[in-house]
């Protein structure tokens, strides 16, 4: 007889295996799910410190545009060395909590130039570790413009603009541009010295030159008023820690200082007491070394001529500020650098005219940053002088409308009046590097930034 048997000894073994397979299996998806999870954790609080290491470069470039020259936070501590810092803030949530903190290490412009670097540092709350961006923080100069004008301004069909040209009023463009041309305005009606009938509206920037692609209209103006106060924060620089000069006596148009600038760094002082058929007639005072902080303020008129080796601004001006007494630089010689790698600069700050004379060498070569902050950069009417060339290398801004020649309108070609021929050239290096205490326009902006893998 045959008896059957079951196989119940061989399943329970193979139950338990599958069952520890499946725990095993079990515990690997948790292991991987609690991996997955704090991954995630991780790259979460990595991604929210890079956002609070942003947040703080933001909060610097806000901070600046209220206070342009605090380097420290707010802090009357200034430390021996650079980076200043660590300035740590709380970083909170739009619910109010708290969920980080960013750490700012600032380094100041150096003397040549109007760019604030920032590093900030990023923790996140409960986080492990750190973000760090660094970012470029820089103010525009007026000597950031090929031409500045507050006034409107034509450009013929010969004529050419070099760099960045903007106009509070309106642009008339005939020529070429190799640059920006902006206009403060949408329309405006150009008068008749623009060419027109003085009745008509016109865009902001018109007319049939190019390329038009680069002109741009509206767009911010630029402020001349303010220049009052720059003068003001000039004169007392230079009254603490440059050279300053005071008024010669009661004011009249033929008097002042002539300034005979130098290639080794220095510059003669010559006292003015009379003009005669602009031919200044001086005194000899003293030659001076460059000044510490590179501004020299005269509380007069100032006649300028020379080759220049360094860094320097010459400010004119009378304060308190009385129309009547206005003051002008008026050159008079070639005022020219030593090389025009950036090395070199010169601000030129009037708080009427900067005028060239009439006595200027046929052949004019000027260097520098030229501002007129109540008249013009111009050469002024001489009753019929026509001169050969005027070769321009810098930045001109001026509030009244700017020229170096005069011409007749039958053609609007023929110069009938000043130089015939003019050659503008922008000084790129001046954007973010003007001369000593240039006034600057506009705010702080984001020039550049990135993500630095190691912290300060």
């Amino acid at each position: 007889m045959k008896y059957l048997r079951t196989e119940s000894g061989q399943v329970l073994p193979s139950i338990l295996a599958l069952m520890l397979m499946l725990s095993a299996l079990g515990v690997a998806l948790a292991a991987i799910a609690v991996s997955n999870n704090r991954s995630a954790s991780q790259l979460q609080k990595s991604q929210s410190a890079f956002n609070i290491a942003e947040a703080g470069i933001n909060y610097y470039l806000w901070h600046l545009s209220h206070n342009s020259t605090d380097y420290t936070d707010g802090s009357a501590t200034i430390p021996g060395s650079t980076p200043y810092g660590p300035y740590t803030h709380d970083y909170d949530n739009d619910a109010g909590t708290k969920i980080g903190t960013f750490s700012l290490y600032i380094t100041p412009p150096v003397s040549n130039s109007t760019v604030t670097t920032v590093k900030s540092v990023g923790v996140a709350l409960h986080g492990t570790g750190t973000r760090t961006v660094q970012a470029q923080l820089g103010i525009p100069s007026f000597a950031s413009y090929a031409l500045l004008t507050n006034s409107e301004i034509w450009f013929g069909p010969t004529e050419s603009s070099n760099g960045p040209v903007l106009s509070n009023v309106g642009i008339r463009f005939d020529g070429t541009n190799d640059g920006p041309v902006e206009s403060a305005t949408s329309t405006y009606v150009p008068s008749t010295a623009s060419g027109t009938n003085g009745t008509t509206t016109e865009p902001g920037v018109w007319g049939t030159g190019g390329p038009q692609s680069q002109w741009q209209f509206p767009v911010p103006a630029v402020d001349f008023n303010q220049v009052t106060a720059d003068l003001q924060a000039l004169q007392t620089s230079a009254q603490s820690n440059g050279v300053y000069l005071a008024p010669t006596g009661t004011f009249s148009a033929s008097h002042g200082y002539e300034i005979v600038l130098k290639n080794n760094k220095t510059f003669d002082i010559y006292k003015v007491t009379n003009v005669v058929n602009g031919t200044p007639t001086t005194t000899f005072v003293r030659n001076q070394a460059a000044p510490a902080n590179g501004l020299l303020y005269v509380a007069d008129n100032v006649w300028v001529q020379g080759t220049w080796n360094g860094r320097m601004t010459i400010a004119s001006g009378r304060l308190p500020d009385v129309s009547s007494t206005d003051t002008t630089i008026t050159i008079i010689g070639n005022v020219s650098y030593t090389a025009l790698d950036g090395s070199v600069a010169l601000g030129l700050i009037a708080q009427q005219d900067v005028d060239v004379s009439s006595i200027a060498p046929n052949n004019l070569t000027i260097d520098g940053a030229l501002l007129a902050q109540k008249g013009a950069v111009i050469y002024p009417y001489s009753g019929g002088i026509v001169k050969n060339n005027l070769t321009f290398y810098g930045s001109i801004a001026t509030n009244q409308q700017w020229t170096w020649n005069y011409v007749s309108c039958g053609s609007c070609t023929t110069v009938i009046d000043g130089y015939k021929t003019d050659t503008n050239t922008f000084d790129t290096n001046l954007t973010f590097s003007p001369p000593p205490s240039f006034p600057t326009t506009g705010a702080y902006s984001v020039l550049n930034w990135r993500e630095l893998l190691s912290n300060p």
